[in-house]
């Protein structure tokens, strides 16, 4: 769900400075800036921003003017890590209110919903996935980036959703009639479009994916 067109009371837009202002903080603190000092990475980084501004431009909206469209986010983790992750996706949502125009008030949780909590999901997947599941090169195919990607998905849908219903004022029984149920496709394109990309850059750039370890899932140590 994409609030950034979404009129929100003004505690509500408080709600999403107070929670994203120190998330975004510590994220530009912790970021591993040192990593740019690679010239290839610099591009891979511009070339995922660019991507991730594309793919956020492709939109779709239905019934009552539902907005959504496919993240990203779960690449983008898994690519930078979830520092470079939020920062990037902070960054992709200042470039397209600035390009296609919202309110700017609702920014910041707008960011929150649709980046900040699915880069906790995906990186909380991948963490448990490495502490519970064998070291093997398809569980982080098909559980990490495949089943992350589409958890990511749903989890910003229905963060979405309740923030419509109980920001927002929108009927509950409209926004999860109309809106909750194309969650269910809408995960499984991200999973799709997440795992595939992983996919390919784990076996054909495995040094542009900071959370791919060749030693642990490969070769199994």
């Amino acid at each position: 769900m994409d609030l950034t067109r979404v009129e929100l009371p003004v505690a509500w837009a408080a709600i999403g400075w107070i929670v994203a202002a120190p998330v975004l903080a510590l994220a530009l603190l912790r970021a591993p800036w040192s990593r740019f000092a690679d010239g290839e990475q610099v591009h891979v980084w511009y070339g995922t921003l660019f991507a991730l501004i594309l793919l956020w431009s492709i939109q779709a909206t239905v019934g009552e003017g539902f907005t959504f469209h496919l993240l990203g986010i779960a690449a983008l983790t898994l690519t930078a890590g979830p520092a470079l992750a939020l920062v990037g996706s902070a960054a992709a949502v200042l470039v397209l209110m600035l390009v296609k125009g919202g309110v700017w008030a609702s920014g910041p949780l707008a960011w929150v919903t649709m980046a900040a909590l699915p880069v906790a999901v995906t990186w909380a997947t991948l963490r448990l996935a490495e502490r519970r599941l064998p070291p093997n090169f398809f569980v982080y195919v098909f559980v990490v980036a495949f089943f992350g990607a589409a958890l990511s998905l749903i989890a910003a849908g229905l963060a979405g959703a309740l923030v419509l219903t109980l920001g927002a004022g929108r009927p509950a029984e409209l926004v999860f009639g109309d809106y909750v149920p194309y969650l269910v496709y809408l995960a499984f394109g991200e999973a799709t479009l997440n795992g595939m990309a992983l996919t390919l850059l784990v076996v054909y750039r495995p040094h542009w994916v900071v959370s791919f370890d060749d030693r642990r899932y490969i070769l199994g140590r």
